[in-house]
C-alpha cells in the first residue's frame, strides 16, 4: 500500500468551525493540498475575512464559505441546500466545530445547547449530506470529540440535563453521543466505501478551554495552556484521519491523538447505539428517514 497521504487535490472536503483555533489550521492545510474547501462559519464578514486569508496565504483560489448558526436545524438544511446548488459530491467532511456553556440554554429549537451544537448538528448535517458523500465515494467522515466523555454514561431519559446539568457532564455527554451515533452510521454506510471516523485530538490550546476553566484557575489559564497543544498540533490528528492511506477501509473507529483506541465499554453497546440513534433521529426530525 502506498504511503503517499490520501490526495485530497481537487476533492470537496467541508469544514465546521472553520473560524475557530483549529478550524483555521484544518482549512489551511486542505487548501495548501489542492482541496476545494466550503468552509462553515457564524457570520459572512469572518467567513469572507478567512477565505481571502487562506487564498492568500496557499494561493488556492478554490475556498468559500457557508453561513449557519449550527445551532439551528433550519440554519443547517439552509446550509444543505446551498451546498447542494455548488457541488453534486462530496468527499471530505470534518465535523469540527464545538461549543461549551457554563448555564443551560436552550436552541432555537428548544433544545439544550450543549446536545444541539456538539452532537445534533454534526448527526443532522451528515445524514442530510449522505447521498453526497456516497456519490464521492471514496470519502470520509471525522468526527472531533473529546476525552471529556470518558467518565460519562449516556442517560437516555434525561439526554438534555434536564433533571440535572453540570456543564463539563454535559459536554462530555454531547461528544460521547456524536461518537455512538458515529458508530451506528459506520455500520449504516458499511459497503458504500464511505468511512466514519472520530478523535480526540488532545489537549488544545483553544477558546474551548477558556470556556472550561473554572473561575479559579482563570488567573493561571495563561501558564497552563502554554502547556497544552498548539491548534497546529491539535490539528494534525484530524488531518491524518483525512490523509492517511493505511486509513481507506477503516470505520467507526476511535483515535487518541493518531492512535486508533478503544472507547468505554457503554459506547460498545449497540442497543444503547440505536436507541439513541432513533432518538437523534426523531430531535432533527428524520424519524422515518434513516
Amino acid at each position: 500500500m502506498s504511503r503517499e497521504p490520501w490526495s485530497v487535490e481537487g476533492k470537496v472536503c467541508l469544514v465546521t468551525g472553520a473560524t475557530g483555533d483549529m478550524g483555521r489550521v484544518i482549512v489551511g492545510d486542505l487548501a495548501r493540498r489542492g482541496a476545494i474547501v466550503e468552509m462553515v462559519c457564524r457570520s459572512a464578514e469572518r467567513g469572507e475575512a478567512l477565505k481571502r486569508e487562506i487564498a492568500e496565504a496557499t494561493g488556492n483560489q478554490r475556498v468559500d464559505y457557508l453561513v449557519a448558526d449550527l445551532s439551528d436545524q433550519a440554519a443547517i438544511r439552509k446550509l444543505v441546500e446551498v451546498f447542494r446548488g455548488r457541488h453534486d459530491v462530496l468527499h471530505v467532511l470534518v465535523n469540527n466545530a464545538g461549543a461549551h456553556f457554563r448555564e443551560r440554554r436552550l436552541s432555537v429549537d428548544g433544545i439544550e445547547c450543549h446536545l444541539a451544537i456538539n452532537h445534533l448538528a454534526p448527526f443532522l448535517l451528515t445524514n442530510l449530506l449522505i447521498e453526497l458523500l456516497t456519490a464521492g465515494a471514496p470519502s470520509r467522515v471525522v468526527n472531533v470529540v473529546s476525552q471529556s466523555m470518558a467518565g460519562v454514561t449516556l442517560d437516555l431519559d434525561d439526554l438534555q440535563s434536564e433533571r440535572r446539568f453540570r456543564p463539563m457532564e454535559a459536554y462530555g455527554r454531547s461528544k460521547l453521543a456524536l461518537l455512538m451515533t458515529g458508530y451506528a452510521l459506520a455500520r449504516r454506510l458499511a459497503g458504500a466505501k464511505v468511512t466514519v471516523n472520530a478523535l480526540h485530538p488532545g489537549l488544545v490550546s483553544t477558546s474551548i478551554v477558556d470556556d472550561l476553566a473554572p473561575m479559579i484557575v482563570k488567573p493561571f489559564l495563561g501558564v497552563i495552556k502554554a502547556f497544552m497543544l498548539s491548534p497546529q498540533e491539535g490539528a494534525k490528528p484530524a488531518l491524518h484521519l483525512v490523509t492517511a492511506p493505511e486509513l481507506a477501509d477503516v470505520t467507526g473507529a476511535y483515535f487518541l491523538r493518531m492512535k486508533q483506541r478503544r472507547t468505554a465499554p457503554s459506547s460498545d453497546n449497540l442497543n444503547l447505539q440505536e436507541k439513541l440513534w432513533r432518538i437523534s433521529a426523531r430531535l432533527v426530525s428524520l424519524e422515518g428517514r434513516l
